[in-house]
């Protein structure tokens, strides 16, 4: 008796809220499809989002944040160096130490690399000449 109280509870409940499945696919029908203003804001999401995260704030003591970085605003070659070969051990940021690891992005494209950090000097309170695909060409 207790098992068709349970069952019918439940088959009540699908009915009453809709399946899971019912539910995802409404959700996805009533989202808006998000407007990306720079190209690199896609490279940004893809690939740094996950440490620097999405104020590009970082994480302490593990991510530096890419938001106010005289790195990010600074000369362009060392800033692409980073991109293409990573780094690790201790570093300083705005008063900070950090002590990650960051991967290398050689796999992206030059053009990839120029809009992610032109994305990073134009936003987050940087600002720092434009970097060109011909820079981070010269420094592959």
């Amino acid at each position: 008796m207790q098992k068709k109280i349970i069952v019918v509870f439940f088959a009540l409940g699908l009915l009453a809220c809709g399946s899971p499945k019912g539910k995802t696919d409404k959700l996805k029908t009533s989202e808006a499809p998000q407007q990306v203003d720079h190209p690199g804001e896609v490279i940004y999401k893809r690939h740094c989002l996950s440490c620097h995260q999405v104020n590009a704030g970082g994480i302490p003591k593990m991510y530096p944040p890419l938001a106010k970085n005289k790195v990010i605003s600074g000369d362009k070659e060392p800033l692409i160096d980073i991109v293409l070969n990573g780094m690790s051990g201790e570093i300083e940021v705005n008063g900070e130490i950090y002590n990650g690891v960051m991967a290398s992005y050689r796999n992206l494209s030059d053009k990839e690399v120029a809009d992610v950090l032109n994305y990073l000097r134009a936003g987050f309170g940087n600002s720092g000449e434009k970097v060109t695909v011909d820079d981070v060409k010269a420094l592959r």
